[in-house]
Order: C-alpha cells, then sequence, then structure tokens
C-alpha cells in the first residue's frame, strides 16, 4: 500500500512538472511559431536572468539555422520590440542582423525568450556577404601577383594572411549552406579563391620574416634573444624573426629595430638598495612605414653596489610588455 502511495506521489509531481513546462507561454509560442511561420527560423531559450535567456534564444536561433554553433549576443534595448544583434563564434559566421525579440517571459525563477528572424532576410544577408568575400579575395590574390615591389609585397601578404584568419575557416560551410538555400548562384564551388589565396601567401613566405637589428650597446645586445623571443611568442602580431647568421647584409624590407637602457636608481630610504628599472623600445618597420611599437621592461631591487651587467641578468626572463 505505502509503495502505491509512492508511486502515485511520483507521477503526481511528474504530472505537475510536465503541466507548468506546458504553460511556460513563450515555450508554447516557440512552439507555435516553429510550426506555422514556415518564413522564420524561431529560437527559444531559458535561463536564471533575462539576459541569459536571450542568449540561449540566441543560440537556440543560430543552431536551427546550422547545427554545432555558439553565439554570443548582446541586447539593444529600445522599445518592447527589443532588437537582438549577436556573432555567431564557430559555424555560422554570418553576424544575425534583423532577429527580433517577439516575447519574453518570467517563470517564478526562471525567465525565458523567444527570438526570430526572416529567412530570406538572412539569406540575403548571406549571400551578400559572401560575394563581397569572395570579390577581396580574389583582389588581395591579385595584389600578390602584380605587387610592384617588396615594399608593397609585404604590406599585401600582411593584408592577406589577416584576411585568410578571419574568413577561410567559415567560408566554405557559408557557402555551402548558401547553395542549399538556392543562394550564391554567382558564386562557383569548383574555384577555390582561399586555395589559391593561401598557396600565394605561402609562396611569399621568405619575405614575410623581419631582420631583428639591436643597438651595439650592452644593454641591447644583452637581451637580444629575450626580446625575439617575445616577439615571436605574440600571438596578436605572429612575428617570425630572421635568422641572424642569415640576415646579415640582406636588403629585407621588414626591419625590426631594438633599443634597451638600464637605469639605477637612487637609493631607497633606510635600506642600502636601490631600484633598477631595464627598457626596451621595439619598433617594426615594412619600408618606411611603421608596423608597431611596443615596449618591454623590468624593474628589481638590489643592493648598492649593482652595475649595469647585473641589471641585465636580473631582468633576464622577466621583461614585461607594458
Amino acid at each position: 500500500m505505502k509503495a502505491l502511495s509512492l508511486f502515485i506521489s511520483l507521477s503526481s509531481i511528474s504530472l505537475l512538472s510536465n503541466i507548468y513546462a506546458q504553460t511556460d507561454p513563450c515555450s508554447t509560442l516557440a512552439d507555435l511559431q516553429s510550426k506555422t511561420q514556415k518564413e522564420l527560423y524561431v529560437g527559444y531559450g531559458t535561463g536564471s536572468s533575462q539576459k541569459e535567456a536571450d542568449q540561449n534564444a540566441q543560440v537556440d536561433l543560430a543552431r536551427n539555422i546550422r547545427q554545432k554553433v555558439t553565439a554570443t549576443a548582446t541586447v539593444e534595448e529600445t522599445n518592447e520590440n527589443a532588437s537582438l544583434n549577436a556573432t555567431s563564434k564557430s559555424v555560422v559566421s554570418e553576424v544575425i542582423i534583423g532577429a527580433k525579440t517577439l516575447k519574453r517571459c518570467n517563470n517564478k525563477d526562471t525567465f525565458s525568450a523567444v527570438v526570430t528572424l526572416e529567412k530570406a532576410f538572412f539569406m540575403n544577408s548571406l549571400q551578400e556577404k559572401l560575394a563581397s568575400i569572395d570579390k577581396k579575395a580574389k583582389s588581395l590574390a591579385q595584389s600578390l601577383e602584380n605587387a610592384k615591389d617588396d615594399e608593397s609585397l609585404a604590406k599585401n601578404v600582411d593584408t592577406a594572411k589577416k584576411f585568410l584568419a578571419d574568413y577561410q575557416n567559415t567560408y566554405e560551410d557559408d557557402l555551402n549552406l548558401c547553395k542549399i538555400n538556392s543562394g550564391c548562384d554567382k558564386i562557383s564551388k569548383d574555384e577555390d579563391v582561399f586555395s589559391k589565396l593561401s598557396e600565394l601567401v605561402a609562396k611569399e613566405g621568405d619575405k614575410d620574416q623581419y631582420v631583428f637589428i639591436s643597438n651595439k650597446d650592452k644593454v641591447s645586445l644583452a637581451l637580444r634573444d629575450d626580446l625575439i623571443s617575445l616577439l615571436e611568442e605574440d600571438k596578436d602580431e605572429k612575428i617570425k624573426i630572421m635568422d641572424g647568421a642569415v640576415s646579415e647584409g640582406t636588403e629585407s624590407k621588414r626591419r625590426i629595430l631594438s633599443s634597451c637602457k638600464a637605469k639605477v636608481g637612487s637609493k631607497i630610504p633606510k635600506t642600502e638598495d636601490r631600484v633598477v628599472e631595464t627598457r626596451c623600445v621595439i619598433e617594426a618597420y615594412i619600408g618606411k612605414q611603421k608596423k608597431f611599437r611596443k615596449v618591454y621592461s623590468c624593474k628589481s631591487t638590489m643592493d648598492s653596489e649593482i652595475s649595469i651587467e647585473d641589471a641585465v641578468t636580473s631582468c633576464s626572463g622577466r621583461l614585461t610588455l607594458e
């Protein structure tokens, strides 16, 4: 009898949970929209806050366009018909502009939201973007083939590398999505513009290396290897330094100039110690155009007998970007 009572009780809880889930107006609306509005993509999301629910609805919307998507979203609250702008960070690379928040719901401790996006609007936007990317890739390939001098070629290689990093991984998937939906008829899948551009960039790889030129003073020379390591480990710049023996006498248009100084300060009050600061200024050039400027430095405390050599030794492996 007790077992039967427990079964009935658990069944009641399960039934109540299902009834509660079905009473979420946003869930009901999302289901209705998905079944009846074939011209729309629909996304539904829940969360512990309205912002989280909005973001999850946006992710669900992206999944309905293509699977395995992660997205980040920002909400622009203008009126009751708030709009959402989101950039998918994996497969769907198109910025989802035009998505609308159809409804927001507050279910006691949870929040939910429904977002929609017109399929025709999305496909037109995706088609325009892919046509622009295709045109840009062809233009960059042509600029590498027709560069007038090494300086122009170096600049064009830099531009092409950034372009490839931004679009190469997602272009093919986005183009397939566009073709499946009967779009992008003017873009040929057989003409792999990215492969051609990648080959041209690789071909000019030896011109992509910088010659590293240090001042001839003791401090600059002593910290040369440290600075080269820091630059080559920089994920933003992705610098390659030409081997010192090879670079002797080269006329490369890519140069990095390095200058380091160590300064021993006055004594720290009530101690025999001094603060020593070492600073290295790095400037990279492509021809006469400056690409970037970086300053690396470190501070250390040593006794009053410290020398410049000691200061350099103390900073080896400790230089950080200001």
